[in-house]
């Protein structure tokens, strides 16, 4: 019925081209005309006015990479920077030597070491470490009272594990949570991560950027629920597993964090993908805690310090 319905419309409309006076055909044609005319005007002045604003810089990279003599040293520094050899060739790389200079001058003067430029072997070498580091997450029955879980980054196969395990993790009604080592990693996962440990619209963490806030919320109905929480921590504990740690322990009244004081970790980063399989990693915000705290520098302090090989054991008699 509808093919009809449209064969019928088609048909009307070429009926109607049929009978329009050459005066009409005229003036559709016209109108055509002005609007492909205004998309064309339109595009061309925007193009304009991305060239007027960065004229500086397109000038002087085709400058450089055209004119400039001593090419042995941009060779030296695109090997350094970029570890690639240009053959002569380096307008197409030029823009991502200049992000790898530009974040090296941002580290040195501000000491921000996690502002940088990844190569495309450094990006893919990142990821492969990232998803070693997940496989190496584990999960133990250690009697009838704990589960143990260690969770060494995360990313997202450590949430596909989490996400694969709740059958084990519910299955005991206190949880030893081991995060010492654990570095951190993206933020949307320690938010869907947090969430399983805590009711729904609890504050998981607040980041704060230039111009505005974020709040992140538990988006969860708190599907893994403990008499008691032990969350083992140490120097190496930072950023993600920082604010998990302050997430669990400022929202729940059961946490109990034994260890070492944390790195301090209160900042953040967004990657940006680029052509070619660059990446370009920066510092955009601080997180704070659900009270409000920032840990930059300061870390977080447990409850009970202990330093052992037998720390597991001891979490386990605090439960027992």
């Amino acid at each position: 019925m509808g093919s009809k319905m449209e064969k019928r419309r088609e048909k009307a409309e070429k009926c109607k081209k049929k009978n329009l006076t050459p005066e009409q055909m005229i003036a559709r044609y016209r109108k055509k005309y002005h609007a492909t005319f205004g998309i064309l005007i339109g595009f061309v002045v925007i193009i304009g006015i991305f060239i007027y604003f960065n004229y500086d810089y397109l000038a002087f990279k085709h400058f450089i990479t055209s004119s400039y003599i001593y090419t042995e040293t941009l060779d030296d520094l695109y090997k350094k920077y970029l570890d690639i050899d240009t053959t002569g060739r380096y307008y197409n790389d030029f823009d991502n030597f200049v992000i790898a200079a530009t974040t090296e001058r941002i580290r040195a003067e501000r000491g921000d070491r996690y502002t940088y430029l990844y190569t495309p072997s450094s990006l893919e070498k990142s990821r492969r470490i990232d998803k070693e580091e997940a496989a190496q997450s584990e999960i133990r029955i250690l009697d009838d009272t704990a589960v143990y879980l260690k969770l060494t980054n995360f990313t997202k196969y450590t949430l596909e594990f989490m996400e694969e395990s709740q059958d084990d993790l519910k299955s005991r009604q206190n949880i030893i949570i081991d995060l010492r080592g654990n570095r951190g990693g993206d933020i949307r996962v320690m938010i869907d991560i947090s969430s399983m440990f805590l009711p729904r619209k609890s504050i998981v963490a607040i980041d704060h950027f230039r111009w505005y806030d974020h709040v992140y919320r538990s988006n969860k109905d708190q599907p893994l629920k403990y008499d008691k929480i032990i969350i083992l921590q140490d120097e190496a504990t930072a950023s993600a597993s920082e604010n998990m740690i302050a997430a669990l322990s400022e929202n729940l009244d059961n946490v109990e964090l034994i260890g070492k004081k944390t790195f301090g970790k209160g900042i953040g980063q967004f990657t940006l993908p680029l052509r070619r399989g660059y990446a370009v990693k920066a510092t955009t915000l601080k997180w704070l805690t659900p009270s409000g705290l920032n840990i930059q520098g300061d870390g977080i302090e447990p409850d009970v310090e202990y330093s052992g090989d037998d720390i597991i054991e001891y979490a386990l008699s605090r439960i027992q």
